[in-house]
């Protein structure tokens, strides 16, 4: 019992140490490591500052948008009866609902890239307003695209969460309340419940990956360009409160 609940200190003690040394390790580098030359471009543009960066976003929400209206396009907009809806084949999920989950799945990937996109584009206008010289009417009309495609993509959304409720009305989905993916939880059978839980740990497991590579790479950034103490401020909290959350659960769930 003793060596488990060591273990489990040690495991908590892990992240704060490897994030003060992410951050000494930055300063260090970023004090005395010599940095790449200072004419590299690596603001990913060809005629005003990251325009590349926001055309491949622009690219990627386009082809998000059309890949979820065709897969939507592609599910009836009424439930096909049961014998038509599997035809002669044995999968448990009709072609009609695999259509319908792929445009799920495309929809909430277009909201997140036009959300990054508008983010970047206000902070990029935001910051260059003042700046003499800067490609104002560039920011300006990257920003107002950006907005126009969050209007189409949330409206692409609510279509598809609309198509959603009719194939499911057992578990609707309601965009208006707070408490949504909560309420759609607790709809759920005992076996896709576990299904989520399984998911779910996959995902907490995945996260601390990719936390860890963020890291890694703000060090290296730090060590190669310029000291940034705040993404690696940042990915420790995010870091932090992960872990805790996942500590917090287990821990209510065990006194249950």
């Amino acid at each position: 019992m003793k060596n488990s609940s060591s273990s489990s200190i040690k495991k908590r003690l892990r992240l704060p140490l490897y994030a003060a040394g992410g951050a000494v390790v930055g300063f260090l580098g970023a004090s005395g490591v010599s940095k790449l030359p200072s004419d590299l471009n690596w603001t990913l543009s060809v005629y005003y500052d990251y325009d590349l960066l926001f055309a491949i976003l622009a690219a990627l929400v386009v082809v998000m948008t059309v890949w979820n209206i065709f897969s939507l396009s592609r599910t009836p907009s009424v439930p096909p009866m049961e014998d038509d809806a599997y035809g002669d084949s044995d999968s448990i999920i009709s072609p009609a609902e695999r259509s319908l989950g792929k445009a799920m799945i495309l929809s909430g990937f277009s909201v997140i890239l036009t959300f990054t996109w508008a983010a970047l584009a206000l902070s990029l206008y935001a910051s260059n307003r003042t700046m003499p010289n800067s490609p104002e009417l560039f920011n300006l009309l990257n920003l107002v695209a950006s907005c126009i495609s969050i209007i189409i993509v949330v409206v692409v959304q609510t279509l598809t969460v609309k198509r959603y409720n009719r194939y499911y009305p057992e578990r609707t989905l309601d965009l208006n309340s707070r408490n949504m993916k909560k309420d759609h939880f607790e709809k759920l059978d005992e076996g896709e419940k576990w299904i989520v839980y399984r998911a779910a740990y996959r995902s907490f497991q995945m996260m601390n990956v990719l936390l860890g590579v963020g890291m890694v790479s703000m060090v290296l950034y730090s060590m190669l360009f310029t000291f940034a103490p705040f993404p690696i401020v940042v990915i420790s909290v995010i870091w932090i409160a992960n872990i805790g959350i996942y500590y917090r659960e287990t821990y209510r769930a065990s006194n249950q």
